[in-house]
């Protein structure tokens, strides 16, 4: 069939355009929903899959910024910096999972002197490490495949995925990343993954090769010379280093967007970009930052607007705090206080001045801002003021007491019967109470007793009823923190 006609029309870039803003919501939604997963609470096999989607829905939000045009088009050119070592650990998180039930293990082998930052197009990375590791896995057997990094004496830096399977075929291994290459089913060399891994190794100014292990197994190699990856060092000209500070610079303007993006990569700093409001959103619901530079004029969502929304998604406990440092252009002092009151951390004036203050600003709001390491849902306030604020509104004056009342009401009677079905090793009811506290837990968004109700029903699954009793113990006192709170506030 032809492209003619509504599916077309509907597969068309204009199409694709108009639904940019849909499909970058839906995907930060999916990747904000597996961020709120209770890990700790899934079966390990479970916990592997869940890390596996997590890893490959970040790249895909990522290939779908490309594709609808908002990334960069040539990324060896990006002038980003790259945490390579948390780039390889989460490459091993998502091909572990892919090789789940194979009987396939996947190491990581990293030497202890490797860079902690490396200015290389993370696309173009991914994709060569992608193919190498699939057409590792494909043909690895039942033993192990390593993906390994080293420096060279010369300061080259090398990528490498090795499997134990029976090495590629030496027929077509002289031509194993040409595209008609062709391995027998035995054999690596299935030849298109190799031949785009290689195509994407010329773009990053690399050296691809393959070969067959003396001790058996195929190994393939990603070389990197060290004028490639190396990164500007801060303090050869007395800059702040910022290595390992991942910022997200949201701005409409291009050009203060490209400057402030070469500033952080001359300071070491990883940098992500957004065009507007709505972009800046989707990032912050995607990934994690350090921090946050956010303009206020933007069109379709202004600064402040973002800033509200940023912190109270952090309010509801649905986001990690961070720092937020609003840039303007227009008078501070006459807007100080709307600023302040948005959530935003600190103001800087635009233009920004010279990289040492920038700098220096950004290390200084990045040292005192929240330490996020241990963020978790359960970590969050006993329970959101702004959704039980919504709940109220959308109740209207006339049902608001009686809404309370009957909160209060069903939150004593699933304690009572929780604490009951507990002490009785009552399964069901506890299925049955748990179920019922998660959608109260829900409407006025309390995050710990929503994680400890999931956790004790998932407990009360298993079967064991030691666990559950322990979980149990756990959502008691989250519900009852829960009710004090809410008797407090209201």
């Amino acid at each position: 069939m032809s492209g003619s006609g509504p599916r077309g029309d509907a597969a068309s870039p204009d199409a694709a355009q108009l639904l940019a803003h849909d499909i970058r919501s839906a995907m930060s939604d999916v990747i904000g929903g597996l961020r709120l997963i209770d890990i700790a609470a899934l079966p390990r096999d479970a916990r592997t899959q869940v890390d596996r989607v997590h890893a490959a829905s970040e790249l895909l939000a990522r290939l779908v910024e490309e594709l609808l045009g908002s990334a960069p088009s040539d990324e060896s050119d990006h002038v980003g910096n790259l945490n390579l070592l948390r780039f390889l650990d989460d490459e091993v998180r998502r091909w572990r999972g892919a090789a789940h039930g194979t009987g396939i293990e996947v190491a990581l082998d990293c030497a202890p002197d490797l860079p902690a930052t490396v200015r290389v197009g993370l696309l173009p990375l991914r994709r060569i490490v992608a193919n190498m590791m699939s057409n590792a896995l494909r043909h690895a057997g039942a033993g192990q495949v390593r993906l390994g990094a080293e420096l060279y004496d010369d300061g080259a830096l090398s990528i490498c995925v090795s499997d134990d399977g029976p090495g590629f075929d030496p027929e077509i291994l002289p031509n194993v990343f040409d595209a008609e290459a062709r391995g027998s089913d035995a054999a690596p060399g299935m030849g298109m993954g190799l031949h785009i891994a290689r195509a994407h190794a010329d773009q990053l100014g690399g050296r691809l090769v393959a070969e067959n292990r003396n001790e058996g197994g195929a190994r393939v190699t990603l070389t990197l010379p060290r004028a490639r990856w190396q990164r500007h060092a801060p303090d050869a000209d007395g800059l702040p280093d910022l290595s390992n500070v991942r910022v997200l610079v949201a701005d409409d303007s291009a050009t203060n967007r490209t400057l402030v993006q070469g500033m952080l990569a001359q300071m070491g700093a990883e940098c992500e970009l957004a065009a507007d409001g709505i972009e800046a959103l989707n990032w912050l619901a995607r990934e994690r930052f350090d921090i946050a530079l956010i303009d206020l004029e933007m069109p379709t969502l202004g600064g402040l607007e973002v800033m509200r929304s940023e912190r109270l998604r952090q309010a509801r406990g649905i986001a990690p705090p961070m720092s937020m440092v609003a840039m303007t252009s227009h008078d501070i002092r006459e807007n100080r206080d709307l600023i302040t009151e948005a959530g935003a951390d600190g103001i800087l004036a635009k233009p920004l001045g010279s990289i040492q203050t920038f700098g220096q600003t950004i290390r200084h709001f990045v040292a005192a801002g929240p330490d996020a390491s241990g963020w978790a849902p359960e970590l969050a306030p006993a329970f959101s003021a702004a959704t039980l604020s919504d709940l109220m509104s959308a109740a209207g004056p006339e049902y608001r007491d009686q809404l309370l009342a009957r909160m209060r009401e069903d939150l004593q009677m699933v304690e009572r019967h929780l604490t009951n079905a507990l002490s009785m090793d009552d399964v069901e009811a506890v299925h049955a109470q748990t179920h019922i506290l998660l959608s109260l837990a829900t409407a006025v968004g309390a995050l710990p007793t929503l994680s400890a109700a999931r956790r004790l029903n998932h407990a009360a699954r298993s079967g064991r009823p030691e666990a559950t009793r322990a979980a149990g113990r756990v959502c008691l006192a989250r519900l009852a923190a829960l009710r004090a709170d809410l008797d407090q506030a209201l």
